[in-house]
């Protein structure tokens, strides 16, 4: 069992999921992973090995800085899925 985890991932799947149809982008399941894992890529990993640890990481990702930086690497990763989708 898995003791860590990466919370960027679902930062960005919330974010994703804020700006939806605002990308004008397919919302396949292959071009949504494909926007996660661009944006996750870009952006630096918040490992947590705890709940409390989770909280924290969640409160400090609210900050204005972070919450552009997360929004910047969603729009990017979804212009590239939209200009070569795979689906």
């Amino acid at each position: 069992m898995k003791r860590y985890v990466n919370m960027m991932e679902a930062i960005v799947e919330e974010e994703l999921a804020v700006l939806g149809d605002s990308l004008g982008c397919c919302m396949c399941p292959q071009c949504k992973s494909d926007i996660i894992a661009y944006a996750l890529n870009h952006l630096p990993p918040r490992y947590v090995a705890t709940q409390a640890g989770g909280a924290i990481s969640k409160a400090d990702s609210s900050r204005i800085q972070h919450v552009t930086d997360v929004r910047t690497a969603v729009v990017q990763a979804a212009q590239m899925v939209r200009e070569n989708p795979r689906h």
